[in-house]
């Protein structure tokens, strides 16, 4: 018996079931066929250019992402765009895609847990998207977006007082930066995201409270080993002969 498009897409579900996806979410399987043979496969944040090419030089024939292709609609997939010129590229070398985005930020996999548990956070508690916890020791918010750059390996920005002391952290990977008042009234005294638009920063810091900002990609990133070990021992479990190998393309410079 020999592993499918279709049962890996069961295995993701099992973790994170696609019905708890947002509305306007696009997840689970998006390209290829589920009828189609795996034996290798690659996981990625992003199915980039690179990251395709990656899976082509493995010999993959499924890519799980977090972020899926074709959140916007299309009307045509050519090659004049960035978006098309990837979903053509997947269509030659005949490679599937599956996409766990907003279902898998709901689960202890997301990429805001992997991030509490690289800094160590202690009495992890999870509400909705939020992960929060204590950390190891109190750290000023300065001291803390050093220690957030080293454990992310990507470049923090601090939004409010940088002498503020942090016990209590909540974080929000990704494009979350709205629920930094939910964060507080949930008593963290900073927040970690992804993305800080100017006018909750300025909120924030008058309301004396302080934004991390690790990067979409920084804050989301430290799941994709997680992923990668949830599915190979998944598939251990029902001897299935596959590898899963976790995409090394690094988009952005790291630290």
């Amino acid at each position: 018996m020999y592993a499918t498009v279709g049962m890996i897409e069961e295995m993701l579900n099992e973790l994170a079931p696609m019905e708890t996806a947002e509305g306007y979410d696009n997840v689970g399987a998006l390209v290829g066929s589920r009828k189609n043979r795996v034996s290798k496969i690659l996981v990625a944040l992003d199915a980039t250019w690179d990251v395709v090419k990656e899976a082509e030089r493995l010999g993959a024939e499924l890519i799980v992402t977090h972020h899926p292709l074709m959140f916007h609609s299309r009307k045509n997939m050519l090659e004049e765009d960035v978006e098309g010129r990837i979903l053509c590229e997947m269509v030659r070398a005949r490679l599937s895609m599956i996409a766990a985005h907003t279902n898998l930020d709901k689960t202890d996999r997301s990429g805001s847990a992997c991030c509490a548990e690289l800094m160590k956070l202690q009495n992890i508690r999870q509400e909705g998207y939020l992960f929060l916890g204590e950390l190891p020791v109190p750290m000023k918010a300065s001291a803390l977006k050093d220690a957030l750059s080293q454990a992310l390996r990507f470049p923090t920005r601090c939004y409010g007082d940088e002498n503020a002391l942090i016990t209590t952290l909540a974080i929000g990977g990704g494009a979350c930066d709205e629920e930094w008042q939910e964060a507080k009234s949930l008593g963290a005294q900073g927040f970690l995201t992804g993305e800080v638009r100017h006018h909750n920063a300025l909120a924030a810091a008058m309301d004396d409270f302080v934004l991390f900002d690790g990067g979409h990609y920084g804050t989301e990133a430290p799941l994709v080993p997680v992923l990668t070990k949830y599915l190979q021992n998944r598939l251990n479990d029902v001897q299935f002969d596959v590898t899963v190998f976790s995409s090394q393309c690094e988009p952005f410079g790291r630290v």
